[in-house]
């Protein structure tokens, strides 16, 4: 606009296109949600004249990007509400031609995401420090996680549960390995005992504290120290130790919680893609995911965009 009399000339915007941009929210919001409902830069850049708009892949990428930094600090800046389960898991990113670790930390009753954090599972200083300060700030009552001894010795033990799936999956796969071994050598004695093993890991309702059933098995096989008897004396002896470990939480035992995070927030779109080119994005991205599910399935776009 030009003022006839004085000459000053200025910019009346609409509503919904921010100072110094050329291109509205809206146009901005819909390149974002196509992109993470799992199309690429392109076939989204493919998509947009259908609409009548139009936006280079170039500025898809910058305003997604954008975007997840905003999500990011806005679930930074909300209240921290008080945990009382808290899930934690590890998981990869390919990222610019490396992988890179990232650690997920989720509260288990309410099934949302706390934080992520890049801290590789294998790198157990950094993996112990992050889950106790995350633990403090969130007051959380109990850590659930899997088997990795990097989780070990963060909280006293009867705070810290193993996730029954984690537990069950990989006792009674060991489990059926050493059935089957068994059965080929013709070990009638060690098949069995394998198999009522597998029976015992299976049970329903799960007995919380250690069944005499196993208490027998593994005095039989104590004093074994060779062989396929030695590989069924150590699984059972670990089943032992860690049977009173496991979450017996009516509700929710597993870490299936955190699991599902990783895979709605992360996993399904990292799969689709090379690989992130920044650590900056692979930490955004799950917060931007987190925020596009909403609360109480609303998400207002308004606050990132």
């Amino acid at each position: 606009m030009k003022c006839p009399w004085c000459g000053v000339t200025w910019t009346i915007r609409c509503e919904g296109v921010a100072s110094g941009r050329r291109r509205s929210d809206r146009l901005r919001g819909i390149g974002v949600v196509l992109y993470m409902l799992g199309l690429s830069y392109r076939a989204v850049e493919g998509f947009l004249p259908c609409l009548e708009c139009f936006g280079g892949k170039s500025t898809i990428e910058r305003d997604v990007a954008e975007a997840g930094q905003e999500a990011r600090q806005y679930h930074r800046e909300a209240a921290r509400m008080r945990v009382k389960v808290l899930g934690v898991d590890g998981t990869g990113a390919a990222m610019a031609g490396r992988d890179a670790g990232v650690l997920f930390f989720v509260d288990i009753k309410r099934n949302r995401l706390i934080c992520v954090e890049p801290v590789d599972e294998e790198d157990v200083i950094a993996v112990r420090s992050h889950v106790a300060r995350v633990m403090a700030a969130v007051g959380a009552e109990e850590l659930r996680t899997d088997e990795h001894s990097a989780y070990e010795g963060i909280v006293e033990e009867g705070r810290h549960r193993l996730c029954l799936t984690h537990w069950r999956k990989s006792k009674g796969k060991r489990c059926m390995d050493l059935y089957g071994e068994a059965a080929r050598t013709a070990r009638v004695m060690a098949a069995g005992s394998a198999r009522k093993l597998w029976k015992l890991l299976r049970r329903e309702p799960r007995p919380p504290t250690v069944p005499k059933e196993l208490t027998r098995l593994v005095r039989r096989y104590v004093r074994r120290r060779k062989g396929g008897w030695w590989k069924i004396n150590q699984l059972l002896q670990h089943v032992e130790r860690t049977w009173e470990k496991v979450s017996d939480d009516p509700h929710d035992p597993t870490n299936n919680a955190t699991e599902r995070i990783i895979g709605l927030t992360f996993k399904m779109r990292s799969k689709t893609m090379r690989g992130f080119k920044s650590q900056e994005k692979v930490l955004a991205h799950p917060y931007l995911s987190q925020f596009l599910r909403g609360q109480d399935k609303v998400a207002d776009l308004r606050k990132i965009i």
